[in-house]
């Protein structure tokens, strides 16, 4: 008798309002709730029941559509979602689906032009941005401080890179120029140099420095100027307390040595920044 019957929309809203309070004040038992979950997992729905589960849907609103991140329903059901992912990754039941899958170069070039002259606070907001320098900062600790990190205790002629020029890493590699840089601020003031016709070496040499205390150092300056004259460039100047730059004046009085300076660097940038090519910000 009830067959295709339509309901007024007060009707449906009495319904709804009962089965919530139902299920508010009553509600499926845990147990059950377990039951059935584990009943469920791993069927598989067919293609005719999608089609009627569509087909019933259509046109329905969802609960929150209009609803910002502020809204208090909203932020509940992204808790609880977290919550659940977590313990679902920690029992081994749900994987990402990126697991095992290296990001392809192309993917790798749009994070990085996307990311590029970002703060970690504009990437991830400053939440997750202050976890993460804390987490870079223990690291660093562990491997830079004490016992742990491999250089410990081998400083002077017991460094293996002693009156060496330092080495570079792959990523430091800058094509327009044909060698490594440890920075930005060294591979635009090469870039500076070859823009006024002024030939130069990178890092070509190691002095041999003697510390207040005794101890030999080795000391390389950054570049070498029309083969006549060492140049350093530094941005932080009394960020360490050792100054190889002082003691290789000092020692090598003969070499024409110039100190380039933050202010200096920065003089240069504002005048070639948008005028030299490949410029790196």
């Amino acid at each position: 008798m009830y067959k295709k019957k339509t309901l007024s929309e007060e009707h449906k809203r009495k319904i709804g309002a009962a089965l919530r309070r139902w299920n508010k004040e009553v509600g499926i038992p845990i147990e059950i709730r377990k039951r059935i979950a584990e009943k469920q997992r791993g069927r598989k729905v067919s293609s005719a029941t999608r089609m009627k589960i569509s087909e019933a849907t259509r046109g329905c609103k969802p609960w929150n559509k209009g609803l910002t991140k502020k809204d208090l329903r909203v932020q509940a059901y992204t808790i609880k979602r977290i919550e659940t992912q977590k313990k679902l990754y920690a029992s081994g039941r749900l994987k990402p689906w990126n697991l095992g899958k290296p990001w392809s170069e192309e993917v790798k070039k749009k994070i990085s032009l996307k990311r590029k002259g970002k703060t970690y606070e504009e990437i991830m907001g400053k939440e997750k941005a202050l976890q993460l320098k804390k987490q870079i900062s223990r690291r660093m600790k562990e491997r830079v401080l004490g016992n742990k990190n491999p250089m410990y205790g081998r400083i002077g002629e017991l460094n293996p890179h002693f009156g060496r020029p330092a080495e570079h890493g792959k990523k430091e590699f800058r094509e327009d120029l044909g060698h490594f840089c440890h920075s930005k601020w060294e591979a635009n003031y090469c870039r500076y140099l070859l823009w006024i016709n002024k030939k130069y070496q990178y890092e070509p040499k190691a002095f041999i420095l003697f510390l207040p205390n005794g101890i030999k150092t080795s000391y390389t300056p950054d570049f070498l100027v029309e083969n006549s004259e060492w140049q350093e460039l530094k941005g932080w100047e009394n960020r360490s307390e050792l100054k190889k730059w002082l003691l290789f004046q000092q020692q090598y009085p003969n070499e024409k040595f110039t100190f380039i300076s933050r202010d200096k660097y920065k003089s240069i940038e504002k005048l070639y920044q948008y005028i030299i090519p490949n410029w790196e910000f």
